[in-house]
């Protein structure tokens, strides 16, 4: 049996977000190509073969124009799945974090990948 890949996206899960310089509550980043990044990752072979599956969880700080800055993995089944969704953290943008003034600052936000194999 051929077995193929099903990315499944799930919505994303915010922790939080910290503001800069303390002002005020900050609204969370926003991810604009998360998708189009999430649907690139190539499944690792090895898990393939092994049949493992499961959900990568990172978290990751995001600056004041949207990069990545800083992650941070909470869980992952095995190290070459959690390989491969760091390879394509710095290909995410964002829409930066707001503090009440509406100005930029830096946030968390966690993302979950899940990797399902199907037949």
């Amino acid at each position: 049996m051929k077995k193929t890949l099903l990315f499944l996206a799930m919505a994303l899960f915010v922790l939080g977000t910290q503001a800069n310089n303390g002002e005020g509550k900050a609204e969370n980043p926003k991810p604009m190509n998360y998708k189009e990044v999430v649907s690139s990752i190539e499944y690792p072979l090895v898990c393939k073969e092994k049949g493992i599956e499961g959900q990568v969880l990172v978290t990751l700080k995001i600056d004041q124009n949207g990069k990545v800055i800083n992650h941070r993995f909470e869980s992952y089944p095995c190290t070459d799945l959690r390989d491969a969704v760091k390879a394509v953290l710095p290909k995410l943008n964002f829409e930066p974090a707001k503090n009440e003034n509406g100005d930029s600052v830096k946030g968390l936000i966690a993302i979950p990948v899940n990797f399902k194999l199907t037949i």
